[in-house]
């Protein structure tokens, strides 16, 4: 019989709900037809190709997270073994990504709406009925309305709200659509799958052209359709932010039952799980879309599979597409929205911003007569972010995903760095071998894929990492300065680490600091060498960053261990001690 701490924690079905919740969200409705305009028959590669690189950072996260289970890791790690100013990096990337992610889930919820509502979007009534869309018809085709706007500010809050949801119901809730919203791919592949093969002939890149969302003369247009690299598809056409979310369920690390299976293998299943399924879900649903997008018609404010599975007279299954395209994305922003507040949670704690956001006062309320773990203050501040975001673009899904895609992958290039330079005692020396080789590789790997997504996709993304790094490093900074007017409101921000921290000279946590930001700034280098120069010489960039990435990599390490010697890392008790002494309630 489990204790009723085990009972509150995470079984192997809650752990693939959160996984398979936020992989599958908006990204396989939105983005096989960019993918097949940039790439024609070769998107299905761009999909193995960015499968294949989410397989080799999760192998990274996941190893980390076994050996270091911590609700909140993803920041509590790097603060741990590379200090505070790596760290604070590290969350702004973060922090960017789980709060863009409702409002780019927002966004893609209006635009399934809007096939029963067209007066959500500017130019609805004449998207249902371009016969051959136009670079004119394209123009700001997909601007939202003022009533489009308010609607996704409803969904936002909508998601935000089931977040106040015991977290149990809510995970509860997350399992139940996440059955629902992988039905429906699975069965459009099913379905169409079959009756693929009486299509005549597949379709040419220049018949999907508008589905790129760019504006443009035709000529240009048409010339580039399906002549870009696959590697350019995997950030550029929304392929990475179709794969992430897996980690969610490394967010909750701490909160893993530890009896049956065990920890270990419960967020392997979950992890590898989730995305070897949403691996062959892509690709096959690339392979569906590729066969039948020749039927494509001219209404532009319906799903392209639901116009497949119209033109193959399955009604039901197109009505259950169409539904599926306010649900899914739904969906995906509950898992993203839960996960943020445990991971901001962590920043707080660790005094890295606003102390207040998880004070009891803040993270808990009562309601008939029960106390709710919800973080309110954390979801109200994120909401506002995700607001800030969605006018800042003007309700535009392509550019919230860039500003999603390239922060994740600043995320994700520092677990590896962190599993290796810990040297956990529990790992023998082949297997210390094993993680060096992996985390190596994952880290050049993400630095080619980032340069791969060209300038104006890397320089957005980066700008917000500059941005909310400015602002978790200067806030605290200005909270020191009496200043005029706003210096009793800039008191109150009670984070302990700042910008101030780079002018103390001996500091250990500056080193891994300018390092991981020298590694950033010579990508977003080559990305603007290689936005100038000619294609025949494309290939100089790439080395450039293949080359410092590899120098970078163990240059980061041995800075990382440097901080470990000044400040000993505080970790959770490794899993084998936790079998050997009673586990109780919190830990």
């Amino acid at each position: 019989m489990e204790d009723a701490d085990e009972r509150r924690r995470l079984s192997t079905l809650d752990l693939v709900g959160l996984a398979a919740g936020g992989v599958v969200g908006s990204g396989w409705l939105l983005a096989a037809g960019k993918a097949h305009w940039a790439a024609g028959d070769n998107a299905v590669w761009a999909w193995a190709a960015g499968g294949a690189l989410m397989l080799l950072i999760a192998a990274v996260m996941v190893e980390l997270g076994i050996a270091v289970p911590k609700t909140g890791g993803l920041i509590f790690l790097p603060l741990q073994a590379a200090g505070p100013l790596v760290a604070t990096v590290v969350a702004a990337g973060l922090w960017i990504v789980y709060a863009v992610n409702p409002a780019s889930e927002a966004v893609a919820m209006v635009h399934g709406l809007a096939y029963w509502f067209p007066s959500l979007l500017r130019n609805g009534e004449v998207l249902r009925n371009v016969a051959q869309p136009t670079p004119q018809s394209m123009e700001h085709a997909y601007d939202f309305s003022m009533t489009g706007v308010l609607w996704a500010v409803v969904f936002m809050a909508l998601i935000v709200g089931l977040n106040l949801l015991p977290p149990r119901r809510l995970i509860r809730l997350n399992l139940f659509i996440t059955m629902v919203k992988v039905l429906v791919p699975v069965l459009i592949i099913v379905c169409l799958g079959f009756a693929a093969f009486d299509a005549a002939d597949s379709c040419k890149p220049e018949q999907v052209w508008y589905l790129s969302g760019r504006s443009g003369t035709a000529e240009h247009l048409q010339s580039q359709a399906g002549h870009l690299s696959p590697l350019y598809v995997v950030l550029g056409g929304a392929v990475i932010y179709a794969y992430i979310g897996f980690q969610a369920p490394l967010d909750f690390a701490g909160n893993v039952k530890r009896r049956g299976m065990g920890e270990a293998a419960r967020l392997r299943w979950a992890v590898y799980g989730t995305l070897v399924g949403a691996f062959l879900l892509y690709t096959a649903l690339q392979y569906v879309f590729g066969r039948h997008c020749q039927g494509l018609t001219g209404n532009m404010l319906e799903s392209p599979y639901s116009q497949f599975a119209a033109a193959a007279t399955m009604t039901w299954l197109a009505w259950l597409i169409r539904v599926n395209a306010v649900l899914s994305p739904m969906g995906s922003g509950i898992v993203f929205t839960h996960a943020l507040t445990r991971e901001v949670a962590a920043l707080s704690r660790a005094h890295l911003t606003h102390r207040g956001l998880q004070t009891a006062r803040r993270a808990s309320f009562r309601f008939r007569g029960g106390e709710i773990d919800a973080y309110w203050m954390i979801l109200l501040v994120n909401f506002a972010i995700g607001l800030a975001m969605l006018v800042v673009v003007r309700g535009n899904w392509e550019e919230l995903v860039a500003l999603n895609s390239v922060p994740t992958l600043v995320v994700y290039a520092t677990p590896g760095v962190v599993l290796v330079a810990l040297k956990l005692p529990e790992f023998g020396r082949t297997r210390r071998a094993v993680h060096l080789a992996l985390s190596a590789t994952a880290f050049v790997a993400i630095a080619i894929v980032m340069l791969e997504a060209e300038w104006p996709n890397v320089w957005r993304g980066m700008a917000a990492v500059g941005i909310g790094s400015a602002l978790l490093l200067g806030l605290p900074w200005l909270a020191r300065r009496d200043l005029p007017f706003v210096g009793g409101l800039f008191r109150r921000y009670d984070a302990r680490d700042h910008v101030s921290r780079f002018a103390t000279p001996g500091d250990p946590a500056v080193r891994p600091a300018l390092l991981f930001l020298a590694h950033l700034a010579v990508i977003v280098s080559c990305t603007l060498l290689r936005h100038v120069l000619s294609d025949d010489l494309a290939l100089v960039p790439q080395l450039i960053v293949a080359l410092s990435a590899a120098v970078f990599f163990p240059l980061l390490v041995r800075a990382c261990r440097r901080y470990m010697d000044h400040v000993p890392p505080t970790l959770p008790v490794p899993r084998r001690e936790l079998q050997e002494v009673p586990v109780t309630a919190g830990t």
